[in-house]
């Protein structure tokens, strides 16, 4: 059973105890081609990357400035 919760301030998705990062698809990281497909979750034009991709050091980064970017106007509601 999955079990899946949305943080509606960060737009971030949590399912089974996962976290899962909002980006839109002009922001991808760099990197994103080299990530595990099973680790991608695509919602209409969000594209959330599971957080064991990233260092936690990028996670906090990114969480950090994610209240300041534009995903939040253009993610699920």
């Amino acid at each position: 059973m999955y079990k899946i919760k949305l943080n509606k301030q960060l737009q971030t998705i949590k399912l089974n105890n996962k976290l899962y990062l909002p980006f839109l698809i002009h922001n991808l990281p760099n990197n994103y081609n080299k990530f595990n497909i099973n680790n991608i979750i695509k919602i209409k034009t969000t594209i959330y990357i599971n957080s064991i991709e990233f260092t936690k050091k990028q996670i906090k980064n990114y969480i950090d400035t994610l209240n300041y970017s534009n995903i939040n106007n253009n993610n699920i509601k």
